[in-house]
């Protein structure tokens, strides 16, 4: 499956030299997953590029004809990531305060671009609710700010809605809180593994350890959840008829061809 389309960086090159653009983009060309969406010569020319564009990544000189590159970011109402790229050391520290990414000398060393780079990935949008249905096998990149790494869908355990955010469990037990709501993952994860519940839970069906059934409730066990999942009626109600009601089906037709039965 290809990569949902917030995952690819779309740079923005900004410099007022075009033998500066050129090298620039000549170190690109096998660098990560990386489209030149344009390039602009001054600050004025940037500021209509990205409104045009959206890059999620801008290269930037810091002295051009017509306003610097600070004035350019005091423009923009929603800036989007910074590398910075001058000949001048001078500004690295004011860089860092504006949230660059990074802080790059010219000539560019090409490690360090490739560093840069690394960091750059990192700050990419989480997930992209209007993308493509997921398999079980594609990877899905989980950015909270603080923490970001790919995970494969078939080693999500449980998503479980907190007000504008969900919470996602890997099998290793670690939480992801991304900003994206439970019916956005609903609808991107593949229905034959992830069952919702209710509208807080999802759960992925190929994880569960144990279930214990109770009068209209259910308590379940699952891969990696320190703790286990209560469910009220309605989602017990889900969770019959999704889960055992299948799975005793499957039972029933081995039972019939001899081939005996699952173990619960």
């Amino acid at each position: 499956m290809k990569k949902d389309s917030d995952q690819e960086i779309r740079a923005l090159i900004v410099d007022d030299e075009r033998l500066a653009r050129e090298n620039l983009k000549g170190l690109l060309k096998d660098q990560w997953d990386i489209r030149i969406a344009g390039e602009a010569r001054n600050a004025a020319e940037a500021e209509r590029m990205i409104a045009e564009l959206h890059p999620n990544l801008v290269f930037l000189d810091i002295q051009m004809p017509g306003g610097s590159g600070f004035d350019l970011l005091e423009r923009l109402e929603d800036p989007p990531s910074i590398i910075f790229i001058t000949a001048y050391d001078q500004y690295a520290i004011r860089a860092f305060e504006v949230n660059a990414i990074d802080y790059l000398l010219k000539p560019i060393d090409p490690e360090r671009l490739r560093a840069a780079l690394r960091r750059a990935v990192f700050r990419l949008p989480s997930f992209d609710p209007s993308g493509e249905v997921f398999s079980g096998a594609d990877q899905v990149f989980l950015n909270t700010g603080k923490k970001a790494t790919f995970v494969s869908v078939g080693n999500i355990v449980a998503v479980f809605a907190e007000r504008n955010y969900t919470n996602v469990f890997n099998i290793q037990g670690e939480r992801f809180m991304v900003r994206s709501s439970l019916r956005d993952w609903e609808r991107r994860l593949p229905e034959d593994v992830f069952v919702a519940l209710d509208r807080s839970t999802i759960i992925n069906t190929n994880h569960i350890e144990l279930w214990t059934l109770h009068s209209r409730k259910a308590v379940l066990r699952m891969t990696g959840l320190p703790e286990p999942i209560e469910l009220g009626r309605a989602a017990y109600t889900r969770f019959k008829e999704r889960v055992i009601a299948p799975r005793a089906r499957i039972r029933t037709r081995k039972a019939k061809t001899g081939q005996g039965e699952d173990q619960e």
